[in-house]
Protein backbone atom coordinates (compact mmCIF):
# COMPACT_ATOMS: atom_id res chain seq x y z
CA UNK A 1 0.00 0.00 0.00
CA UNK A 2 1.38 3.40 -0.98
CA UNK A 3 1.64 6.21 1.55
CA UNK A 4 0.93 9.91 1.28
CA UNK A 5 2.04 12.97 3.21
CA UNK A 6 -0.50 15.63 2.32
CA UNK A 7 -4.06 16.07 3.56
CA UNK A 8 -5.57 16.47 0.08
CA UNK A 9 -6.94 13.13 -1.15
CA UNK A 10 -9.61 11.65 -3.37
CA UNK A 11 -11.46 8.99 -1.41
CA UNK A 12 -12.99 6.29 -3.60
CA UNK A 13 -15.74 4.05 -2.29
CA UNK A 14 -15.23 0.64 -3.87
CA UNK A 15 -18.54 -0.39 -2.35
CA UNK A 16 -20.27 2.35 -4.35
CA UNK A 17 -18.56 1.25 -7.55
CA UNK A 18 -19.62 -2.34 -7.01
CA UNK A 19 -23.20 -1.34 -6.19
CA UNK A 20 -23.40 0.82 -9.32
CA UNK A 21 -22.10 -2.00 -11.51
CA UNK A 22 -24.60 -4.41 -10.00
CA UNK A 23 -27.43 -1.90 -10.48
CA UNK A 24 -26.75 -1.85 -14.22
CA UNK A 25 -26.06 -5.57 -14.34
CA UNK A 26 -29.50 -6.21 -12.85
CA UNK A 27 -31.10 -4.26 -15.71
CA UNK A 28 -29.51 -6.37 -18.43
CA UNK A 29 -31.25 -9.26 -20.08
CA UNK A 30 -29.76 -12.72 -19.47
CA UNK A 31 -26.62 -13.32 -21.50
CA UNK A 32 -25.84 -9.64 -22.04
CA UNK A 33 -22.27 -8.76 -21.13
CA UNK A 34 -21.05 -5.65 -19.33
CA UNK A 35 -17.89 -3.71 -20.16
CA UNK A 36 -16.58 -1.41 -17.44
CA UNK A 37 -14.90 1.65 -18.93
CA UNK A 38 -11.77 2.49 -16.92
CA UNK A 39 -10.17 4.82 -19.45
CA UNK A 40 -8.67 8.13 -18.32
CA UNK A 41 -7.56 6.58 -15.03
CA UNK A 42 -11.13 5.36 -14.50
CA UNK A 43 -12.52 8.85 -15.01
CA UNK A 44 -10.14 10.05 -12.31
CA UNK A 45 -10.99 7.30 -9.83
CA UNK A 46 -7.91 5.12 -10.43
CA UNK A 47 -7.84 2.43 -13.11
CA UNK A 48 -6.44 -0.67 -11.41
CA UNK A 49 -8.51 -0.66 -8.21
CA UNK A 50 -11.65 0.35 -10.08
CA UNK A 51 -11.10 -2.43 -12.60
CA UNK A 52 -10.75 -5.03 -9.87
CA UNK A 53 -13.93 -3.89 -8.16
CA UNK A 54 -15.86 -3.78 -11.42
CA UNK A 55 -14.84 -7.33 -12.28
CA UNK A 56 -15.72 -8.48 -8.77
CA UNK A 57 -19.17 -6.93 -9.26
CA UNK A 58 -19.77 -8.79 -12.52
CA UNK A 59 -18.07 -6.88 -15.34
CA UNK A 60 -17.07 -9.20 -18.19
CA UNK A 61 -14.81 -6.80 -20.05
CA UNK A 62 -12.80 -3.64 -19.38
CA UNK A 63 -12.53 -0.70 -21.76
CA UNK A 64 -9.65 1.75 -22.18
CA UNK A 65 -8.84 4.55 -24.63
CA UNK A 66 -5.40 3.45 -25.85
CA UNK A 67 -2.88 0.64 -25.56
CA UNK A 68 -0.81 2.21 -22.78
CA UNK A 69 -3.85 2.15 -20.49
CA UNK A 70 -4.40 -1.52 -21.27
CA UNK A 71 -0.77 -2.34 -20.52
CA UNK A 72 -1.06 -0.45 -17.24
CA UNK A 73 -3.86 -2.82 -16.22
CA UNK A 74 -1.83 -5.87 -17.19
CA UNK A 75 1.17 -4.54 -15.24
CA UNK A 76 -1.13 -4.17 -12.21
CA UNK A 77 -2.08 -7.83 -12.49
CA UNK A 78 -5.53 -7.33 -14.01
CA UNK A 79 -6.19 -10.33 -16.25
CA UNK A 80 -9.77 -9.63 -17.41
CA UNK A 81 -10.40 -9.04 -21.12
CA UNK A 82 -9.54 -5.46 -22.15
CA UNK A 83 -10.79 -3.64 -25.24
CA UNK A 84 -8.85 -0.64 -26.55
CA UNK A 85 -11.67 1.60 -27.77
CA UNK A 86 -9.51 4.05 -29.70
CA UNK A 87 -6.62 4.05 -32.15
CA UNK A 88 -3.60 1.79 -31.73
CA UNK A 89 -0.49 2.40 -33.89
CA UNK A 90 0.71 -0.66 -35.83
CA UNK A 91 3.90 -0.88 -33.77
CA UNK A 92 1.70 -1.79 -30.81
CA UNK A 93 -0.11 -4.69 -32.45
CA UNK A 94 2.39 -7.38 -31.46
CA UNK A 95 2.46 -6.12 -27.87
CA UNK A 96 -1.33 -6.24 -27.75
CA UNK A 97 -1.34 -9.79 -29.06
CA UNK A 98 1.29 -10.86 -26.53
CA UNK A 99 -0.73 -9.47 -23.61
CA UNK A 100 -4.13 -10.68 -24.79
CA UNK A 101 -5.48 -7.17 -25.41
CA UNK A 102 -8.36 -6.65 -27.85
CA UNK A 103 -7.96 -3.84 -30.39
CA UNK A 104 -10.43 -1.71 -32.35
CA UNK A 105 -10.00 -1.70 -36.13
CA UNK A 106 -11.70 0.44 -38.78
CA UNK A 107 -9.14 1.08 -41.56
CA UNK A 108 -7.64 -1.22 -44.19
CA UNK A 109 -4.17 0.07 -43.34
CA UNK A 110 -4.59 -1.51 -39.91
CA UNK A 111 -5.45 -4.82 -41.53
CA UNK A 112 -2.44 -4.54 -43.84
CA UNK A 113 -0.19 -4.18 -40.80
CA UNK A 114 -1.81 -7.16 -39.09
CA UNK A 115 -1.24 -9.28 -42.20
CA UNK A 116 2.45 -8.48 -41.86
CA UNK A 117 2.64 -9.88 -38.33
CA UNK A 118 4.39 -13.16 -37.64
CA UNK A 119 2.16 -16.17 -38.23
CA UNK A 120 3.24 -17.94 -35.07
CA UNK A 121 1.57 -17.08 -31.79
CA UNK A 122 -2.05 -16.43 -30.87
CA UNK A 123 -4.44 -14.52 -33.07
CA UNK A 124 -4.98 -10.82 -32.45
CA UNK A 125 -8.48 -10.28 -31.09
CA UNK A 126 -10.29 -7.31 -32.64
CA UNK A 127 -13.61 -5.46 -32.60
CA UNK A 128 -14.69 -3.54 -35.70
CA UNK A 129 -15.88 0.04 -35.12
CA UNK A 130 -18.85 1.27 -37.18
CA UNK A 131 -19.49 5.02 -37.44
CA UNK A 132 -23.27 5.36 -37.47
CA UNK A 133 -23.42 9.05 -36.61
CA UNK A 134 -20.80 9.97 -34.03
CA UNK A 135 -18.45 11.19 -36.76
CA UNK A 136 -15.35 10.17 -34.85
CA UNK A 137 -13.85 6.74 -35.61
CA UNK A 138 -15.25 3.88 -37.61
CA UNK A 139 -16.04 2.49 -41.01
CA UNK A 140 -19.28 3.76 -42.57
CA UNK A 141 -22.33 1.49 -42.89
CA UNK A 142 -23.06 0.07 -46.33
CA UNK A 143 -20.56 -1.32 -48.85
CA UNK A 144 -17.53 0.06 -46.98
CA UNK A 145 -18.46 -1.76 -43.78
CA UNK A 146 -19.43 -4.93 -45.64
CA UNK A 147 -16.11 -5.17 -47.49
CA UNK A 148 -14.18 -4.39 -44.33
CA UNK A 149 -16.02 -6.98 -42.24
CA UNK A 150 -15.56 -9.66 -44.90
CA UNK A 151 -11.83 -8.99 -44.97
CA UNK A 152 -11.48 -8.97 -41.18
CA UNK A 153 -13.32 -12.26 -40.78
CA UNK A 154 -11.24 -13.92 -43.51
CA UNK A 155 -7.85 -13.04 -42.02
CA UNK A 156 -6.02 -15.93 -40.38
CA UNK A 157 -4.09 -13.70 -37.95
CA UNK A 158 -7.27 -12.18 -36.52
CA UNK A 159 -9.86 -13.40 -34.05
CA UNK A 160 -12.84 -11.28 -35.11
CA UNK A 161 -14.69 -11.21 -31.81
CA UNK A 162 -16.89 -8.14 -32.01
CA UNK A 163 -18.36 -5.09 -33.68
CA UNK A 164 -19.62 -1.87 -32.11
CA UNK A 165 -20.88 1.66 -32.56
CA UNK A 166 -21.29 4.62 -30.21
CA UNK A 167 -24.36 6.80 -29.66
CA UNK A 168 -23.70 10.55 -29.84
CA UNK A 169 -26.93 11.81 -28.26
CA UNK A 170 -28.25 9.01 -26.07
CA UNK A 171 -28.09 11.33 -23.06
CA UNK A 172 -30.58 13.77 -24.60
CA UNK A 173 -34.35 13.71 -24.14
CA UNK A 174 -34.88 13.62 -27.90
CA UNK A 175 -33.87 10.10 -28.94
CA UNK A 176 -34.40 10.54 -32.69
CA UNK A 177 -30.68 10.71 -33.48
CA UNK A 178 -29.96 7.65 -31.35
CA UNK A 179 -32.77 5.71 -33.00
CA UNK A 180 -31.39 6.70 -36.40
CA UNK A 181 -27.98 5.42 -35.35
CA UNK A 182 -29.54 2.21 -34.05
CA UNK A 183 -31.25 1.67 -37.40
CA UNK A 184 -28.00 2.23 -39.30
CA UNK A 185 -26.21 -0.19 -37.01
CA UNK A 186 -29.01 -2.73 -37.41
CA UNK A 187 -28.43 -2.72 -41.16
CA UNK A 188 -24.81 -3.75 -40.58
CA UNK A 189 -25.82 -6.33 -37.97
CA UNK A 190 -28.31 -7.80 -40.46
CA UNK A 191 -25.50 -8.17 -43.00
CA UNK A 192 -23.35 -9.93 -40.41
CA UNK A 193 -26.18 -12.33 -39.60
CA UNK A 194 -27.08 -13.04 -43.24
CA UNK A 195 -23.48 -13.87 -44.08
CA UNK A 196 -22.81 -15.80 -40.86
CA UNK A 197 -19.80 -13.68 -39.95
CA UNK A 198 -18.35 -14.98 -36.66
CA UNK A 199 -18.78 -11.88 -34.48
CA UNK A 200 -19.86 -13.00 -31.02
CA UNK A 201 -20.12 -9.61 -29.24
CA UNK A 202 -22.07 -6.89 -31.05
CA UNK A 203 -22.49 -3.84 -28.84
CA UNK A 204 -23.73 -0.26 -28.94
CA UNK A 205 -24.94 0.89 -25.52
CA UNK A 206 -23.21 3.40 -23.30
CA UNK A 207 -24.39 4.47 -19.83
CA UNK A 208 -27.14 6.70 -21.24
CA UNK A 209 -28.43 3.96 -23.51
CA UNK A 210 -28.27 1.53 -20.62
CA UNK A 211 -30.67 3.80 -18.74
CA UNK A 212 -32.98 5.06 -21.48
CA UNK A 213 -32.50 2.68 -24.43
CA UNK A 214 -31.56 -0.74 -23.03
CA UNK A 215 -33.23 -2.45 -25.99
CA UNK A 216 -30.60 -0.83 -28.25
CA UNK A 217 -27.55 -1.70 -26.15
CA UNK A 218 -26.71 -4.89 -28.02
CA UNK A 219 -24.93 -7.90 -26.57
CA UNK A 220 -22.71 -5.85 -24.25
CA UNK A 221 -23.33 -2.63 -22.31
CA UNK A 222 -20.33 -0.31 -22.11
CA UNK A 223 -20.69 1.25 -18.67
CA UNK A 224 -18.78 4.48 -18.18
CA UNK A 225 -19.86 7.44 -16.07
CA UNK A 226 -22.66 5.50 -14.40
CA UNK A 227 -20.20 3.12 -12.79
CA UNK A 228 -18.86 6.06 -10.80
CA UNK A 229 -22.33 7.00 -9.56
CA UNK A 230 -22.78 9.93 -11.93
CA UNK A 231 -25.52 10.38 -14.51
CA UNK A 232 -24.47 11.24 -18.09
CA UNK A 233 -26.77 14.26 -18.18
CA UNK A 234 -29.74 15.85 -16.47
CA UNK A 235 -31.94 14.59 -19.31
CA UNK A 236 -31.71 10.84 -18.72
CA UNK A 237 -34.38 9.06 -16.70
CA UNK A 238 -32.75 9.10 -13.27
CA UNK A 239 -35.85 7.50 -11.78
CA UNK A 240 -34.98 4.27 -13.58
CA UNK A 241 -31.79 3.58 -11.65
CA UNK A 242 -30.34 4.80 -8.34
CA UNK A 243 -26.63 5.60 -8.45
CA UNK A 244 -24.16 6.38 -5.68
CA UNK A 245 -21.25 8.78 -6.31
CA UNK A 246 -18.00 7.00 -5.53
CA UNK A 247 -15.59 9.94 -5.20
CA UNK A 248 -15.04 12.47 -2.44
CA UNK A 249 -12.37 15.15 -2.86
CA UNK A 250 -11.28 16.39 0.53
CA UNK A 251 -8.51 18.22 2.31
CA UNK A 252 -7.87 19.92 5.67
CA UNK A 253 -7.33 23.43 6.94
CA UNK A 254 -3.59 24.07 7.33
CA UNK A 255 -3.72 27.70 8.48
CA UNK A 256 -6.36 30.02 9.95
CA UNK A 257 -6.10 33.74 10.62
CA UNK A 258 -8.02 37.01 10.81
CA UNK A 259 -7.54 39.60 8.08
CA UNK A 260 -8.54 43.23 8.53
CA UNK A 261 -10.80 45.34 6.35
CA UNK A 262 -9.01 46.44 3.20
CA UNK A 263 -6.57 43.52 3.11
CA UNK A 264 -6.51 41.45 -0.09
CA UNK A 265 -6.38 37.70 -0.55
CA UNK A 266 -4.29 35.76 -3.11
CA UNK A 267 -2.76 36.68 -6.47
CA UNK A 268 -4.00 39.86 -8.07
CA UNK A 269 -5.74 41.01 -4.90
CA UNK A 270 -9.11 40.34 -6.50
CA UNK A 271 -10.75 39.64 -3.16
CA UNK A 272 -10.56 42.48 -0.63
CA UNK A 273 -11.97 42.07 2.87
CA UNK A 274 -14.77 44.54 3.57
CA UNK A 275 -14.40 43.97 7.33
CA UNK A 276 -12.38 41.84 9.70
CA UNK A 277 -12.75 38.27 8.45
CA UNK A 278 -11.59 34.79 9.43
CA UNK A 279 -9.75 33.11 6.56
CA UNK A 280 -8.42 29.58 6.23
CA UNK A 281 -5.85 28.13 3.86
CA UNK A 282 -6.29 24.68 2.32
CA UNK A 283 -3.55 22.83 0.39
CA UNK A 284 -5.34 22.27 -2.91
CA UNK A 285 -5.02 24.23 -6.13
CA UNK A 286 -5.31 24.15 -9.87
CA UNK A 287 -2.38 21.73 -10.20
CA UNK A 288 -4.58 19.25 -8.34
CA UNK A 289 -7.48 19.76 -10.74
CA UNK A 290 -9.28 22.38 -8.63
CA UNK A 291 -9.45 24.73 -11.59
CA UNK A 292 -8.33 28.35 -11.43
CA UNK A 293 -11.52 29.08 -13.38
CA UNK A 294 -13.41 28.35 -10.15
CA UNK A 295 -11.89 31.47 -8.56
CA UNK A 296 -14.68 33.60 -7.16
CA UNK A 297 -17.22 30.82 -7.78
CA UNK A 298 -16.26 27.74 -5.80
CA UNK A 299 -17.52 26.64 -2.42
CA UNK A 300 -16.28 24.09 0.09
CA UNK A 301 -17.85 22.24 3.00
CA UNK A 302 -16.58 22.86 6.52
CA UNK A 303 -18.38 21.71 9.65
CA UNK A 304 -21.26 20.64 7.43
CA UNK A 305 -21.79 24.11 5.95
CA UNK A 306 -20.88 25.70 2.64
CA UNK A 307 -18.14 28.31 2.79
CA UNK A 308 -16.78 30.44 -0.09
CA UNK A 309 -13.40 30.05 -1.75
CA UNK A 310 -11.85 33.52 -1.54
CA UNK A 311 -9.72 35.14 -4.22
CA UNK A 312 -7.71 33.49 -6.95
CA UNK A 313 -7.06 29.76 -6.67
CA UNK A 314 -3.28 29.20 -6.61
CA UNK A 315 -1.35 26.29 -8.07
CA UNK A 316 -1.15 24.36 -4.80
CA UNK A 317 -3.34 26.24 -2.32
CA UNK A 318 -6.41 28.40 -1.96
CA UNK A 319 -8.23 30.28 0.76
CA UNK A 320 -11.71 29.87 2.22
CA UNK A 321 -13.92 32.11 4.33
CA UNK A 322 -14.49 30.85 7.86
CA UNK A 323 -16.97 33.39 9.21
CA UNK A 324 -20.00 31.33 8.26
CA UNK A 325 -18.99 28.46 10.55
CA UNK A 326 -17.71 30.58 13.44
CA UNK A 327 -20.96 32.46 14.08
CA UNK A 328 -23.12 32.08 17.16
CA UNK A 329 -20.31 31.44 19.57
CA UNK A 330 -18.85 28.49 17.65
CA UNK A 331 -15.21 27.75 18.38
CA UNK A 332 -12.62 29.15 15.98
CA UNK A 333 -11.62 26.88 13.11
CA UNK A 334 -8.34 25.11 13.80
CA UNK A 335 -5.78 23.58 11.44
CA UNK A 336 -6.60 19.94 10.81
CA UNK A 337 -10.36 20.37 10.35
CA UNK A 338 -11.75 18.52 7.33
CA UNK A 339 -12.83 20.40 4.20
CA UNK A 340 -14.80 18.72 1.40
CA UNK A 341 -14.61 20.07 -2.15
CA UNK A 342 -16.62 17.34 -3.88
CA UNK A 343 -18.83 15.06 -1.85
CA UNK A 344 -20.96 15.10 1.27
CA UNK A 345 -20.30 16.42 4.75
CA UNK A 346 -23.12 16.25 7.25
CA UNK A 347 -26.38 17.24 5.58
CA UNK A 348 -24.72 19.26 2.83
CA UNK A 349 -23.18 18.14 -0.45
CA UNK A 350 -21.21 19.60 -3.33
CA UNK A 351 -21.60 17.39 -6.38
CA UNK A 352 -19.47 17.00 -9.48
CA UNK A 353 -22.44 18.50 -11.30
CA UNK A 354 -22.31 21.58 -9.06
CA UNK A 355 -18.65 22.11 -9.90
CA UNK A 356 -19.28 21.43 -13.60
CA UNK A 357 -22.02 24.06 -13.71
CA UNK A 358 -19.61 26.69 -12.35
CA UNK A 359 -17.05 25.72 -14.99
CA UNK A 360 -19.50 25.46 -17.89
CA UNK A 361 -18.60 21.82 -18.48
CA UNK A 362 -19.79 18.30 -17.60
CA UNK A 363 -19.32 16.05 -14.60
CA UNK A 364 -17.03 13.73 -16.61
CA UNK A 365 -14.42 16.47 -16.92
CA UNK A 366 -14.60 17.40 -13.26
CA UNK A 367 -13.50 13.96 -12.02
CA UNK A 368 -11.06 13.45 -14.90
CA UNK A 369 -9.34 16.74 -13.99
CA UNK A 370 -8.27 15.49 -10.56
CA UNK A 371 -4.52 15.22 -10.97
CA UNK A 372 -2.41 12.12 -10.46
CA UNK A 373 -0.56 13.90 -7.65
CA UNK A 374 -3.72 13.69 -5.53
CA UNK A 375 -3.52 10.35 -3.69
CA UNK A 376 -6.45 8.00 -4.24
CA UNK A 377 -7.56 6.38 -1.00
CA UNK A 378 -9.77 3.34 -1.53
CA UNK A 379 -12.41 2.46 1.03
CA UNK A 380 -14.37 -0.72 1.57
CA UNK A 381 -16.85 -1.02 4.43
CA UNK A 382 -15.57 2.38 5.56
CA UNK A 383 -11.99 1.15 5.96
CA UNK A 384 -8.94 2.00 3.85
CA UNK A 385 -7.96 -1.03 1.78
CA UNK A 386 -5.54 0.56 -0.71
CA UNK A 387 -3.79 3.82 -1.50
CA UNK A 388 -2.45 4.93 -4.87
CA UNK A 389 0.14 7.70 -4.84
CA UNK A 390 2.27 7.53 -8.01
CA UNK A 391 4.51 10.37 -6.85
CA UNK A 392 6.30 8.21 -4.29
CA UNK A 393 5.39 4.66 -5.35
CA UNK A 394 8.18 2.63 -6.88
Amino acid sequence: MDSYYRPTVAEISLDAIERNVKAFRDRLSPGTKLLASVKANAYGHGAAETARSAVAAGADYLGVAFLDEALQLRKAGVTAPVLVLGYTPPEGFELARRHGITLTVYRHEQLDAIEGMAANGPKLKVHVKIDTGMGRLGVLPGPDAERFLERVCAMDRIDAEGMFTHYAKADETDKSHSLMQAERFRSVVDYVRRHSLPLSIIHAGNTAAGIDLPEHAGQMLRLGIGMYGLYPSAEVRKDRIALEPALTLKTRVVHAKTVQAGESISYGGRYVASRAESVGTIPVGYADGFSRMLSGKAEALLRGRKVPVLGTICMDQCMIGLDGVELGGASPVEPGEEVVLIGRQGDEAITAEDVAAKLGTINYEVTCMIAARVPRVYLKDGETVAVSNPIISC
